[in-house]
C-alpha cells in the first residue's frame, strides 16, 4: 500500500515540474523583451539627455563669445561626435544684439537590435539664449543634413 502512494506522489511531481516548464517557457520570452526594452530606451533616454545638455551647453559658450561646434563636440560626453550634427545661427530680428540659436541632431540606435524598428529616426535638441553682446559669428553648421533650426 505505502508504494502505490509514493508512486502517485512522484508522478503529481514530474506532473507539476512539466507543467512548470511548460509556464516558464510562455513567460521567457515577455521577461526578454522586457529587459531588452529596458535597456535600449534607458540608453535612448540617456543619448536624448546628452544632447539637450550639449545644446545648452554650446549656446552658453556661443552667448559668451565661445566656440559653439567646438563645445557641443565637446559637451556631447559619451555621444560620437562624428555622428553629431550642430546647426547655430543668431537671431536679431526682435533687435540686437539678439538670441544664440543652437540646434543639435543624433540618430537613434539601439544596442540590442531588438527595438531597432522603433529606435530608427533622428533625437533632435535646441536651446535658444539671449546674447550679451554682438556675435562674432553670426552663423555656421557641422555635418548638418536636414530640418530646420528657427527660433
Amino acid at each position: 500500500m505505502r508504494k502505490s502512494k509514493t508512486r502517485h506522489r512522484q508522478v503529481r511531481d514530474d506532473r507539476q515540474r512539466g507543467a512548470t516548464a511548460v509556464e516558464f517557457a510562455l513567460i521567457l520570452p515577455l521577461l526578454l523583451s522586457m529587459l531588452l526594452g529596458v535597456i535600449d530606451f534607458g540608453i535612448a533616454f540617456g543619448q536624448s539627455v546628452s544632447l539637450q545638455g550639449a545644446a545648452r551647453e554650446s549656446a552658453r559658450q556661443g552667448v559668451t563669445q565661445g566656440d559653439v561646434i567646438a563645445s557641443a563636440n565637446h559637451a556631447a560626453g559619451s555621444l560620437d561626435s562624428s555622428q553629431l550634427q550642430v546647426r547655430f545661427a543668431v537671431d536679431t530680428s526682435a533687435g540686437a544684439p539678439g538670441v544664440m540659436v543652437v540646434c543639435l541632431r543624433y540618430p537613434e540606435s539601439s544596442l540590442t537590435g531588438f527595438y531597432s524598428w522603433v529606435l530608427g529616426g533622428v533625437f533632435e535638441a535646441k536651446a535658444v539664449m539671449k546674447m550679451e553682446s554682438p556675435a562674432v559669428v553670426a552663423s555656421g553648421a557641422q555635418r548638418w543634413t536636414g530640418g530646420s533650426c528657427t527660433p
